[in-house]
């Protein structure tokens, strides 16, 4: 990378009014996206608002410790340390340990289906593992964040958050709440979560991706906190009234086994290899 003139690394010091380094350097690693796996150093900078000495320093820093790389002079993708982590959280999860051991498990209610296992993280649910096969890729990848509000997949998670949470979610999120088919008003919305949290399994056909149903229940950890979720998506065809509840219930007995050998893989990682 070029140097900057010393007149531009003296000022580097004044260069943060808002927030730490370390946060501003995650908004420099939150800009690589699908859409956008490569970016320039200017370019960068004015996307955040940085000042030019600011950036130079953070992509630097960053490219120093294998967060970044350079492509070509002056252009930058995500480094190794980043694949070296998923790596990591793919041998090392203890949730996605437990679906791998149960994988042979899963029923198989048709020729076409996926099954998702899911995180939540903080107010985002993620697809940390999946296996099967569909005639088209579901929004739930590996590594894709989803929103809270929509799908079996991230309702069976929002049903089984605290009422504090809800609370906060629909004051905060007011445009989500009236598109997920939860309800217009805050009582509404917790009542259809109260039904789908006694219900125990979720079903939505057609809310994230329009040719697909999903059938989902919750994963807990040791402590009865809602973690995560496991979900099977088929084509939307496929969804037939007279079965689903039989289903929900297979749904409910696996996210209980998984939620058991998770716990017990986390708190011994070893023996249970």
């Amino acid at each position: 990378m070029d140097r900057l003139p010393v007149s531009e690394q003296l000022s580097e010091q004044d260069a943060d009014p808002k927030g730490s380094s370390l946060e501003r350097m995650l908004r420099v690693l939150d800009l690589f996206t699908e859409e956008s796996p490569i970016w320039a150093v200017d370019d960068m900078g004015s996307a955040l608002g940085f000042t030019r000495s600011t950036i130079y320093r953070y992509v630097r820093e960053l490219a120093e410790a294998n967060l970044l790389f350079q492509v070509e002079a002056g252009r930058y993708a995500l480094g190794a340390r980043i694949i070296t982590w998923d790596r990591q959280l793919r041998v090392s999860d203890p949730l996605v340990r437990a679906a791998r051991a149960l994988e042979s498990n899963f029923p198989r209610w048709s020729e076409q289906q996926v099954w998702l296992i899911c995180r939540l993280f903080k107010d985002q649910v993620v697809c940390i593992h999946q296996c099967g096969e569909l005639f088209s890729e579901v929004s739930y990848s590996r590594g894709s964040p989803r929103p809270l509000f929509l799908g079996a997949t991230s309702k069976a998670i929002l049903a089984n958050m605290s009422s504090r949470q809800h609370s906060q979610l629909f004051l905060e999120n007011p445009d989500e709440v009236r598109a997920s088919n939860l309800g217009q008003t805050w009582e509404q919305f917790r009542r259809s979560l109260q039904r789908l949290r006694r219900q125990g399994y979720v079903a939505s056909a057609g809310e994230v991706d329009s040719d697909v149903y999903g059938l989902a229940a919750p994963i807990f950890d040791g402590d009865g906190k809602v973690v995560g979720s496991v979900s099977c998506v088929r084509p939307i065809q496929q969804r037939d009234s007279t079965q689903e509840e039989g289903q929900g219930q297979q749904m409910l007995t696996l996210a209980e086994n998984l939620s058991q050998l998770m716990a017990a893989l986390a708190n011994r990682p070893k023996q249970l290899d």
